[in-house]
């Protein structure tokens, strides 16, 4: 049945000190990960009996779990350990064992830079592609996701559940998804901030095997620029304008 998810990188590494008390983390793994194995549940930074509230998220296109720190940052000079358990792959296999690391905080509250996510302007010319030669545009665009211009790409992408996810029946005749991709929205916008790794498009540009329905080359059509930012702009809130 295979290990499932082996974590290859972790930041801060084990045995780090000084570390910032107002930082994110991140595991590095060497799969996809089932989406809704990313929560609260699978990824903890505790210190004795005390744990940091965390917001966790995976980035698909680094296949990066990043877990955020929300509210007090980390006491100082204290020693923490990090952990990440049961998250499963696509396959639904679970991590074998628990992947656990220590480390010490410094003074800084620093938090590290944040990014700006990336804008309509930004990811335009992707999905112009997308949607050129009447393929995700046109009068007739392919599973009806239109991804020609902000106004389309809100009525059809955004919320929408992917065709290719949907469970139940079609025509009388079974329709089961896409194993643990089963539900996903194309893209999956919740409150103005958006989960590329619960986002259907992502594992499409992927071209991951387990995104069913239109065949795609077994590597992304996309260069690495154009998938990270596709994935910021979702994460951003997939603004269309």
């Amino acid at each position: 049945m295979g290990e499932g998810p082996t974590v290859l990188a972790t930041d801060p590494a084990d045995g780090a000190v000084d570390v910032d008390r107002g930082r994110g983390f991140q595991v590095y793994l060497d799969r996809h990960v089932s989406p809704r194995d990313v929560h609260r549940g699978h990824i903890r930074v505790q210190s004795g009996s005390r744990s940091a509230f965390l917001s966790p998220w995976y980035d698909p296109v680094e296949r990066v779990l990043h877990a955020e720190l929300i509210g007090a940052a980390l006491e100082p000079s204290v020693r923490y350990r990090l952990w990440v358990e049961g998250i499963a792959d696509l396959d639904g296999v679970p991590m074998l064992d628990r992947h656990q690391i220590t480390f010490e905080t410094g003074t800084d509250v620093s938090g590290g830079p944040v990014a700006p996510a990336a804008s309509y302007d930004d990811v335009r010319p992707i999905l112009d592609t997308c949607a050129a030669s009447n393929c995700h545009g046109g009068e007739l665009p392919v599973l009806g996701l239109d991804l020609s211009d902000g106004p389309a790409i809100e009525a059809t992408a955004i919320g929408v559940v992917a065709e290719q996810t949907r469970v139940g029946t079609q025509a009388e005749l079974p329709w089961h998804g896409a194993r643990t991709l089963d539900g996903l929205a194309i893209i999956d916008v919740i409150g103005g901030v958006g989960r590329p790794s619960r986002s259907y498009l992502m594992y499409k540009v992927l071209g991951d095997p387990h995104a069913a329905g239109t065949p795609m080359p077994p590597a992304s059509p996309l260069g690495a620029e154009q998938l990270s930012t596709l994935s910021s702009w979702i994460r951003g809130g997939a603004p269309t304008e």
